[in-house]
């Protein structure tokens, strides 16, 4: 892994565990323990840093997308599978991430509301349509529409007046509206492939 990766990997980590307005350039060096001279020959400043964290976040998601996507046998599957990569990597997320974001870094922000647009509310808006072709998904409700509300639900679950950080841990949040998510689309026999194949396992570990 080259300088410029390690940089970002370790930088993706900090943030995501420690929030980005409170970690300073000289924080970062220290933890990466390279001198900020060396951090600066591949970024230009902190708001640099972080939209290419954000850029590099975003890119690896989309490669997740795609590998599940081509490999899952089913629409739940792949649901599931997603689900799955996004609980594990909210285990030490940090809910003020976003928030930060959105205040101090509209850049980044801004690139992150444009993947939700173009990435993510398209995948889910295929796998519901998916689900529904093989019988899994309920056939009654708007992909569209779930879909958006599958998307966007992140910005309730992110504001800390309605879900302090202090009282609910991010994860928690997630695994509930995974559950109340997968709890409204399923059909009879879509909540039979999840109980007897090793999906809800997934879910559980």
């Amino acid at each position: 892994m080259g300088t410029r990766n390690t940089i970002i990997a370790k930088c993706t980590e900090l943030f995501l565990r420690y929030g980005v307005k409170n970690l300073t350039m000289d924080d970062i060096a220290r933890e990466l323990g390279m001198s900020k001279k060396t951090i600066y020959q591949y970024v230009q400043n902190k708001s640099d840093l972080v939209k290419k964290v954000m850029q590099s976040y975003l890119d690896r998601e989309v490669t997740v997308i795609e590998e599940v996507s081509k490999n899952a046998q089913n629409a739940l599957e792949e649901n599931v599978r997603m689900l799955t990569y996004m609980s594990r990597e909210l285990q030490t997320f940090n809910a003020s991430v976003f928030a930060e974001l959105q205040k101090y870094y509209p850049d980044s922000y801004a690139l992150f509301n444009e993947y939700r647009e173009k990435v993510s509310l398209q995948h889910i808006l295929k796998n519901l349509e998916r689900g529904i072709r093989e019988g899994l998904y309920r056939d009654d409700m708007n992909p569209e529409i779930v879909a958006r509300i599958y998307v966007y639900a992140l910005d309730i679950l992110i504001d800390q007046q309605r879900f302090p950080s202090r009282r609910y841990h991010f994860y928690t949040l997630y695994m509930e509206f995974v559950n109340y998510h997968l709890a409204g689309i399923l059909t009879e026999k879509g909540q039979k492939v999840l109980r007897q194949g090793k999906l809800l396992k997934l879910i559980e570990e």
